[in-house]
């Protein structure tokens, strides 16, 4: 073969002479090629049209120059698959297998790209030709850069064998980047200005620098989030990263969400419910109750929405969840007789959602910021309200919300008619599963610890948080979590920011701020006069304006730090508070509002396939229930003396 090398300042690539080059009758001397051509080849070359600029340097570096004589073989049928040519000067013929009319092409060794072993037809020189040579071990870097790059060698090969082109997927057309909209420059501008306004007011009114400086960061941070102007994680790192900055708390306070053992239990959480997925558990399960289940419409609902309330305590993510009752969804939506936009397929959706959400609020596991407000109780209350005794709490909720859903199902949806379901086909697939694996034994272990443990913390003293390490331990001994699966099953995003927002809570309190605003609390008790009714819709009406800025997670969290002091001015449990931002945090009036609705939303065409204003109709209703859910327990709650 031929050599390449770039000659000095010239900057070009020489051809040598190969062992073989007698046979070609080459000249003796071949003409130098300009790095320039050869790179703008590269360039040119439309599987290569989306590839950055750093990978088509790489690509270059790699490239290499071969001469071939008209008539000789480069590209052997069968032969392993090495190298991609391209065309730099001259020609190249292809014999298909079907034995048709050669074709000239510019391009030979899309199988390479392709992930094919060996060569599937024979190309030849058509004429004297100069070939830029790329190895496949650069091109499979490239493909792990950029995995699109088989899909289109598959498409150019397939393109090549037929005679035919093979249309291209749609895809978004890459070019000017999108014009900045108005939501982002009311954002960006409120960033920016709205801290320069507080510190002025600070001055005029004399505040205390940390307190002005705190409050700057903290209206900063608010108006990302209220913009949606980043990723909801990354306002409470900036937040954080600012403060250590200006020094206004020691490291140890700001970074106390990171220090805490709420670390390890959200990791542990996240990982068990990865593995549960991973292993095909929570695909028998659904199995099982499948087969279990009548085939009627009402426990068609009733396996969706008990399949999200099974994952709730194990998986402290709404959309974790829909993930998962998503598949069951499907399967209940394409037997016969479930229509699109009709109201069984708007039922099945309604049920999918409320699986989903329904117990957020109930489980100390099941809502990622319900751990954070657990953080922010008392040490004598994270005691008490660490094991079951939180859905013990939240027991009458619990029940209001869920037989009020099937209510409202038949209400709005009607008695509908028998979805078909083969049972049989279930049942195949059952045995094509086959046993118990000893994945989903020890996974099936994992989860019952987990739960026992959760249950069992007023008997064994235990706190959940070494429970839950003890089980990510295990699996990670055990060889169930890679390094790769470790890195996906854990939403690290989020993870950082329910430690971030836990840090901002710990400044607060170094810096007392709860204490300077006593004042207004003791005003806003003596509005309340120890009225429990009061503090519902005192605290209704602020999380609902908190939540028309800022996501489910964050409104939550900010309502609960808002209304916590008024806990020990008023009397009443400071878990109430928690629990009450909780289930008013989940009620929303606009898509935007909801993640998991829009996720829903997404996977079924964008509210195409259900009747999307009787889905919304329903959640008002929906939403409405959860706030008669809290009336109705407040006699339950006396008697468990919490107000």
């Amino acid at each position: 073969m031929l050599a390449v090398v770039v000659s000095g300042a010239g900057a070009a690539l020489r051809i040598f002479h190969l062992p073989f080059a007698q046979t070609m009758n080459l000249p003796s001397e071949l003409p130098e090629t300009p790095v320039a051509t050869v790179a703008a080849r590269i360039q040119a070359e439309s599987l290569f049209a989306r590839l950055s600029g750093r990978t088509l340097a790489r690509l270059l570096g790699a490239a290499e120059l071969r001469h071939v004589a008209a008539g000789q073989r480069v590209v052997q049928a069968g032969a392993p698959a090495a190298e991609l040519l391209l065309v730099l000067q001259g020609g190249l013929v292809v014999q298909t297998p079907s034995g048709d009319v050669p074709s000239s092409v510019a391009l030979a060794g899309e199988e390479v790209l392709a992930g094919a072993p060996t060569y599937v037809r024979d190309v030849s020189a058509d004429a004297d030709t100069v070939l830029i040579v790329l190895p496949k071990r650069a091109l499979l870097e490239v493909l792990a850069e950029m995995p699109a790059l088989a899909q289109a060698a598959q498409r150019a090969l397939l393109a090549s064998l037929s005679g035919t082109p093979v249309p291209e997927p749609t895809a978004i057309a890459s070019g000017q980047p999108a014009r900045t909209s108005r939501r982002e420059v009311w954002g960006w501008s409120c960033a920016l200005f709205l801290p320069l306004l507080q510190l002025g007011l600070g001055i005029h009114q004399g505040w205390a620098l940390p307190n002005m400086l705190f409050l700057a960061i903290l209206s900063a941070t608010v108006a990302m989030w209220m913009f949606s102007l980043v990723d909801e994680f990354v306002p409470p790192l900036f937040a954080m990263a600012a403060m250590l900055l200006v020094d206004l708390a020691p490291a140890h306070v700001v970074l106390s969400g990171f220090a805490s053992s709420g670390l390890i239990l959200f990791v542990a959480v996240y990982v068990l419910g990865g593995v549960l997925v991973a292993s095909g558990l929570s695909y028998r399960l659904i199995l099982w109750m499948r087969v279990l289940l009548p085939d009627t419409p009402f426990w068609h609902g009733f396996a969706l929405v008990a399949s999200g309330y099974a994952l709730s305590p194990i998986m402290p993510s709404s959309n974790s969840r829909m993930a998962l009752v998503l598949p069951l969804y499907r399967d209940f939506c394409s037997a016969g007789g479930v229509q699109p936009g009709s109201r069984a397929h708007t039922r099945l959706a309604a049920a999918t959602y409320a699986g989903s959400m329904n117990m957020s609020p109930m489980f100390l596991t099941s809502k990622s910021s319900n751990l954070i407000v657990f953080a922010m109780l008392p040490t004598q209350l994270q005691d008490e309200f660490q094991g079951l005794f939180w859905f013990v709490a939240a027991l009458v909720c619990a029940l209001v919300v869920t037989g009020g859903h099937f209510v409202l199902d038949r209400l709005f949806f009607g008695p509908g008619q028998a979805l078909p379901a083969s049972k049989d086909q279930v049942r195949q697939q059952l045995a094509l599963l086959g046993p118990l694996g000893a994945e989903e034994r020890f996974t099936l272990m994992g989860l019952a610890l987990l739960v026992l443990g959760a249950a069992g913390v007023s008997w064994h003293h235990i706190p959940l948080p070494w429970v839950g390490g003890f089980i990510l331990v295990a699996l990670l001994l055990y060889g169930l979590v890679s390094k790769k699966n470790f890195q996906n099953y854990v939403d690290w995003p989020m993870v950082f920011f329910l430690l971030s927002l836990q840090g901002l809570t710990g400044v607060m309190e170094h810096l007392h701020l709860v204490d300077q605003i006593k004042p207004w609390i003791d005003g806003m008790a003596d509005l309340l006069q120890h009225d429990i009714i009061r503090l519902v819709l005192l605290e209704l009406v602020v999380v609902l304006v908190v939540r028309l800025a800022l996501p489910i997670t964050a409104g939550m969290v900010v309502s609960a730090i808002l209304l916590m002091p008024l806990a020990a001015a008023t009397g009443i449990n400071p878990w109430l508070i928690g629990f009450l931002a909780a289930m008013f945090s989940d009620l929303w009036f606009f898509p935007y509002q909801s993640s998991t609705y829009t996720q829903l939303r997404v996977v079924d065409g964008k509210g195409r396939m259900f009747n999307e204003p009787l889905f919304l109709r329903f959640n008002l209703a929906s939403c409405a229930l959860r706030v008669l859910a809290v009336g109705l327990s407040i006699p339950y709650w006396d008697a468990l003396d919490l107000v």
